[in-house]
């Protein structure tokens, strides 16, 4: 057996930037059970977020510069600009 921590994936700048031509940024957000944290669900293809590089389950760490690890949806949702 190793004794070599395992990391997890590395995070992402991924800078998602609505475009006259899409309705919204093109992501769902979601949290799950047992998990801390806010997460993408499903990326629409073609969509400003699948330029931006976002994954479905990706999880959010921040929002405008502002950590949102520990924030609840309401809170994450009230930081993406509409």
């Amino acid at each position: 057996m190793s004794s070599v921590p395992v990391a997890g994936p590395a995070p992402r700048l991924c800078i998602v930037r609505k475009v006259p031509e899409f309705s919204g940024y093109g992501f769902n957000l979601h949290a799950e059970r047992g998990k801390p944290g806010q997460f993408i669900g499903k990326v629409d293809e073609g969509s400003p977020a699948a330029a931006a590089g976002l994954r479905d389950g990706d999880r959010i760490v921040e929002v405008n510069g502002s950590n949102v690890a520990l924030d609840t949806h309401q809170q994450v949702r009230a930081q993406i600009p509409q």
